[in-house]
């Protein structure tokens, strides 16, 4: 066997794409090289910063810093000052942008109880909750920005507040960031039409998440969605991770300057980004805005049908793991698969792979993450007789972001031959994932782990199907199932199954994933005029000499926003909730029947089910009894802040000798302060912004207004 070489094209690039480094994993170092050999002059990360990070001492070297979450940055690189991310102290980790895959009502509303919500039914204070005063921000592709469902014919149905179009070249950009169109105001909205054509095309998967987030629905409010009264902010972001992360601090920014809570729905997902254990970049970046006040929802993937998983516990079963990893056939785009390999901190193992025909069987080399140096790169052809197979192998022994050793190995394909997967190690355990492989490289689409006939081989199954970013610790993930329906034979709601297609958990790095369950089974929601696909119309309306469609479709693509829209509801009844208390609430509240089983009885959740079906009345009270909790201990127990307004100093006394902590927050959520207390202490509010502030200790709070 003869190993390609890459061609770089300077010798400063070279050696960033190749050193021994712990600021980034061998994924970012091969995707450095072919991105830069296929003439790549700017490359996109994200990077982990210190405090003293000088954002100016970067920019001198051509560098564009983008947003920042928490100790989280963008970074847009040009080729000649790579050299930077190594050798800047005050960068601490970097990763490069992978390539997001494409995604793949009334139901909904009464499953998830929110129909009651929006009629005020059952609502302790008798209240209607429809998303007024709440943004939702969708992350997506295929938007369609003139479709009636939630953006013309009537004034008050003008709810596209802003989108932000990565593709669309013309400009301007938002302030502060160098690229793609900002477009703003009801008219140049309906004058964009839409949002560009892109690596997917003219698609409408952002416009029928949408109208399951907010749509005002069809003639008569069929197909309403989730919050039909909220803010919507679009995001057509340019399918990479710092792209995204930019489009969320930019919906952040937009809510903090309109004092709106916001929540940001995400439905796509991956698995070959860097680590899918909840420690890569990304996932800290979703941590670090969900403790701002930022709420993050995801679609939990829709891999539920694919045996696209298999491990081996090799300190109680020593013998090597042998299996087929079958090929995804139904991507016309695919041209092989990646098989991805993550092993236990500590613990080093080797894999390799075989091609079988018949008698004949051709094998790679045994590949193992204790090889010097720590990382690897190589770029192979395996030869089986006359016919060539390409691949490509990543080795490294200490993944820089969770300590784990890992392999990937992407291998073409070609349908006469078999692919076998061979895994072997001392101990520990080793996790493996059959993913398509497509000519983009951001592929989604699980293949089995079959037996193939061959003795001592090993079937895969559905488990630890969470991709990023729904393996963040603090985005809600969703699964998928059917809506509940009417049974004519006896007269009651016969309660809905999960979806085949819904991913199993639980996550790689442990913790409960997927956490809640929401329709995502034949879900009715508004189409794209502008795409190139074919629906079937379910519902029609004619508005400004258009016909607009309404049509079904199905994944946790579709739960997701449905979860999306509660959350929005949440919000408006209760602008004070934290995140941490947003998913304490939706899991506490979570509906029970047959099919999830007794999952609260038994203080439980399930790898498919979570903690079980959103409930969005019980939700909705729950956020509204913290208020009424606040308000009843207020009158109990006083909590004085004065002078009251402020443009100094401010004390704060609790009236009672508890030690308790004294938290402060921004009317957008987003928390300034928090220290203990005893019975009183002085602020210093002279470096805060004017406006109105939440001061919370306990479970009472106040409003404090700094001028």
């Amino acid at each position: 066997m003869k190993k390609i070489l890459l061609t770089v094209l300077s010798l400063c690039v070279l050696s960033i794409a190749t050193a021994q480094t712990a600021k980034c994993g061998i994924d970012t170092k091969a995707l450095m090289r072919e991105e830069i050999a296929a003439g790549a002059t700017t490359l996109g990360f994200l990077a982990q910063v210190t405090p003293d990070f000088d954002r100016a001492a970067v920019e001198k070297a051509g560098i564009v810093v983008g947003s920042q979450a928490g100790n989280i940055v963008t970074l847009y690189v040009p080729v000649e000052s790579l050299n930077v991310l190594e050798e800047n102290k005050d960068i601490e980790l970097y990763s490069i942008a992978h390539r997001i895959a494409q995604p793949m009502m009334d139901k909904t509303r009464a499953d998830t109880r929110t129909d009651k919500v929006q009629a005020g039914e059952g609502v302790s204070d008798g209240q209607i909750y429809d998303g007024r005063g709440v943004y939702i921000g969708i992350t997506d592709w295929g938007f369609d920005y003139t479709h009636p469902n939630y953006n013309h014919k009537t004034v008050d149905n003008w709810r596209i507040d802003k989108a932000w179009d990565h593709f669309r070249l013309a400009g301007p950009a938002p302030a502060g960031f160098h690229y793609g169109t900002l477009i703003e105001g009801h008219q140049n909205l309906i004058r964009a039409k839409g949002d560009t054509s892109n690596l997917y095309g003219y698609g409408t998967h952002g416009t029928h998440v949408a109208g399951i987030c907010a749509g005002r629905g069809a003639t008569d409010g069929k197909f309403r969605g989730q919050a039909p009264y909220a803010k919507l902010l679009l995001c057509s972001f340019g399918l990479g991770e710092p792209q995204w992360l930019d489009g969320v601090n930019w919906m952040r920014q937009v809510a903090q300057d309109s004092a709106r809570r916001i929540v940001v729905n995400s439905s796509w997902g991956m698995y070959s980004f860097s680590c899918i254990d909840g420690q890569s970049l990304l996932s800290r970046a979703i941590n670090n805005l969900s403790d701002s006040g930022m709420v993050f929802v995801t679609s939990a993937g829709n891999n539920g049908d694919a045996n696209f998983h298999i491990s081996r516990n090799f300190s109680t079963n020593p013998d090597t793991l042998k299996t087929v990893a079958a090929y995804y056939t139904y991507a016309s785009d695919a041209i092989g698969q990646c098989l991805i390999l993550w092993g236990e901190p500590g613990q080093d193992f080797w894999a390799g792979f075989r091609m079988k025909n018949g008698d004949n069987v051709w094998a790679s080399p045994m590949f193992t993450t204790t090889a010097t140096p720590d990382s690897t790169i190589i770029y192979d052809t395996l030869l089986c007789d006359t016919i060539r197979i390409p691949y490509r192998v990543l080795i490294e022994h200490e993944n820089p972001l969770d300590h784990r050793p890992h392999i990937q190995m992407d291998v073409d394909r070609h349908m006469s031959l078999q692919l076998q997967l061979f895994v072997t190690a001392n101990g520990g355990t080793v996790h493996a994932w059959n993913v398509c492989n497509k000519t983009n490289h951001a592929g989604n689409e699980g293949a089995d782990f079959k037996t193939g006939n061959n003795e001592g081989f090993t079937a895969g199954d559905y488990y630890y199907g969470i991709g990023e970013p729904a393996c963040a610790a603090k985005t809600i993930s969703v699964a998928a199932h059917e809506a509940d329906v009417w049974s004519v034979y006896d007269s009651s709601m016969a309660p809905g199954n999960l979806t085949y297609f819904s991913s199993y958990g639980p996550a790689l790095g442990g913790g409960q994933k997927p956490e809640i369950s929401a329709p995502g089974w034949y879900i009715n929601s508004s189409i794209s005029q502008w795409t190139t696909s074919n629906y079937t119309a379910t519902a029609t309306m004619n508005c400004a000499g258009y016909l607009y469609i309404w049509s079904e479709m199905s994944g946790t693509s579709m739960s997701g926003p449905a979860v999306t829209g509660i959350v929005a509801l949440m919000l408006q009844a209760n602008p004070t909730l934290s995140t941490d208390q947003i998913r304490e609430i939706l899991f506490t509240t979570a509906r029970n029947d047959f099919r999830t089983g007794p999952l609260h009885e038994h203080d439980s959740a399930s790898v498919r089910w979570g903690w079980g079906k959103a409930d969005a009345l019980d939700a909705v009270n729950m956020a509204l009894s913290l208020v009424s909790i606040n308000e009843a201990e207020a009158l109990r127990l006083p909590l004085h802040i004065y002078p009251n307004p402020t443009t100094g100093l401010v004390t704060v006394n609790t009236n009672c000798g508890e030690r308790q902590q004294l938290q402060v927050y921004t009317i957008d959520g987003q928390r300034v302060l928090d220290i203990p207390i005893d019975t009183e202490t002085t602020v210093d509010t002279r470096s805060w912004a004017r406006g109105v502030y939440i001061v919370r200790v306990g479970s009472r709070t106040e409003k404090l207004i700094v001028r």
